[in-house]
């Protein structure tokens, strides 16, 4: 891997860890797409780093469910809507632009169909 991109993916993941870290107290700022992001990054370029976010104390079970499963636990499927709806309704009050939102809201059901497609536990291995 060349240097450059392995650097790039590096400060790709503290980004996101940074940005997700703000999002835990600042409503609209989406935690998990963002630490998802990050543990791709770290995969690809730092076992340290990835290691440190999958031990992570509260977003290390989550995320390890992810990798190895593809799982989102439903608590965070119904947060996600949530926060999806309040991203657009801010978007419009503080835009007031129609287009915007539509587009915006259009990109996030997309994204919620996705995600609540998804297994919400990883299911048991039956004994044959």
């Amino acid at each position: 891997m060349k240097a450059i991109y392995r650097y790039f993916l590096i400060f790709l993941g503290w980004t996101c860890v940074g940005i997700a870290f703000i999002g835990i107290f600042v409503p609209g700022i989406p935690t998990t797409p963002l630490l998802l992001v990050a543990l791709w990054a770290f995969a690809k370029t730092s076992k340290r780093f990835h290691r440190w976010l999958i031990n992570h104390k509260r977003f290390g079970p989550i995320l390890t469910n992810w990798e190895n499963h593809k799982v989102v636990p439903k608590k965070a499927k119904i947060i996600m809507v949530i926060f999806q709806i309040f991203a657009v309704i801010m978007l419009y009050w503080s835009t007031q632009s129609l287009l915007y939102s539509s587009l915006l809201a259009i990109v996030l059901i997309f994204v919620a169909k996705y995600v609540l497609s998804l297994p919400n536990t990883v299911l048991e291995s039956k004994d044959r």
